[in-house]
């Protein structure tokens, strides 16, 4: 009996240290809800503010999601933003200007996106410009072009069924049919995981312990639900964000590109003896960031209804930040789906915080540099504590 228990803490233990920055960011959320629910008198955790903070923090969660590929494969994309502002102008004049539909608008703008990618890709892996100079040239670019679209006139406002992507709600039925779905299929996965851990003789958590975690996540998930059904319901954007989210981390975990965006930021050299073909990989993530970064801008646009000039503006900062304070190495090598959109919506959290309390946005900038400090500074220790 002694044993059994000594075994069961030994692996919690083991758990614990291998999730240690998943934890963190839980402990810290709560902090910053309950310290904003303070300052703001109860305002932040209502319903109606709940629900801006899941949109406002949408966008960035989503170019994070992109972002994280390429910071695991060792790189960085300062054009984020830019692109980000380019294409919400460039759908907005589609449909201000030419007239054009919703589907046709999207269509083009997940092609022009694309392509954006493919270009920063080309001159990164094969014309190999570093990264950093690569995407600082792209955002300049982007961003004269965007003045030259948008005229330096505010673009809008778009369709009715255009703004559906980023102000649309599902029915409350049907968001409580999709919250039940994702418990089920988090069950899933959680049992899946840990049957596959068992299986190559991989340490596991208790019955136990793995039940508590399960229903920590259930309810948390059917409190946000009920507070969430209290004003609209679940925003379209957040099951887009779901799906985006599940389609990324089964790409990353369960893919051969996969392990190769993860093998090329861990070692370079030995990704390349290893045989995995470099400038491919580094093509292909850079294509799916400006993929991923046009589905951001449609979100935004859909939500705000127009664009400007000033759209898009330290996007990539954000979304940097919230991948960094959700884990992923500023190295290369290490980093999670889920760990990015957790910091991405905490660096939303407090922005939107900092916001209730009427702060002024020079305030704001020096809270968001020192997490973002913080963050690398905590990322570069641990790196030196591993080795």
């Amino acid at each position: 009996m002694l044993e059994a228990q000594q075994n069961e803490h030994q692996v919690l233990k083991i758990d614990i240290r291998g999730n240690i920055t998943k934890f963190a960011m839980v402990i810290e959320m709560a902090g910053i809800f309950l310290l904003f629910q303070i300052l703001t008198d109860g305002v932040f955790l209502s319903s109606l503010n709940l629900s801006n903070l899941l949109l406002q923090g949408c966008t960035f969660s989503i170019l994070g999601i992109g972002m994280v590929w390429v910071m695991v494969s060792g790189g960085i994309d300062l054009s984020a933003g830019a692109v980000l502002g380019f294409l919400a102008n460039f759908a907005a004049v589609l449909q201000t200007q030419h007239n054009l539909g919703t589907t046709p608008t999207i269509l083009f703008t997940l092609i022009i996106g694309t392509l954006i990618g493919c270009w920063n890709g080309y001159w990164i892996a094969y014309r190999r410009i570093p990264a950093f100079i690569a995407t600082l040239a792209g955002q300049l670019i982007f961003k004269g072009l965007t003045l030259l679209i948008g005229e330096g006139k505010a673009q809008g406002p778009v369709s009715d069924s255009f703004a559906q992507m980023g102000r649309g709600f599902l029915l409350n039925s049907a968001s409580i049919i999709f919250v039940v779905l994702t418990m089920c299929l988090f069950v899933a996965y959680t049992l899946k995981k840990r049957l596959s851990q068992k299986s190559y003789g991989l340490p596991v958590l208790s019955v136990r312990l793995e039940s508590f975690k399960i229903v920590v996540v259930v309810g948390l998930s059917i409190l946000l639900l009920v507070v969430l059904l209290e004003y609209k319901g679940i925003p379209y954007a957040i099951v887009l964000l779901f799906l985006l989210a599940a389609m990324f981390t089964f790409l990353s975990q369960s893919t051969t590109l996969g392990r190769s965006i993860y093998a090329l930021g861990s070692n370079r050299d030995a990704a390349r003896l290893a045989g995995i073909n470099i400038p491919r990989t580094e093509m292909i993530v850079y294509a799916f960031m400006g993929l991923i970064t046009a589905i951001a801008s449609i979100v935004f646009l859909g939500r705000v209804g127009q664009a400007t000039a000033m759209v898009g503006q330290s996007f990539e900062f954000s979304a940097i930040t919230g991948c960094i304070v959700g884990g992923t190495s500023t190295l290369g090598g290490s980093g999670t789906v889920i760990g990015a959109i957790i910091g991405t919506m905490m660096m939303a959290s407090l922005e939107n915080g900092m916001s209730l309390m009427n702060l002024d946005s020079t305030f704001q900038y020096i809270v968001k540099g020192a997490v973002l400090l913080i963050a690398v500074s905590i990322d570069i220790s641990s790196k030196k504590n591993a080795e």
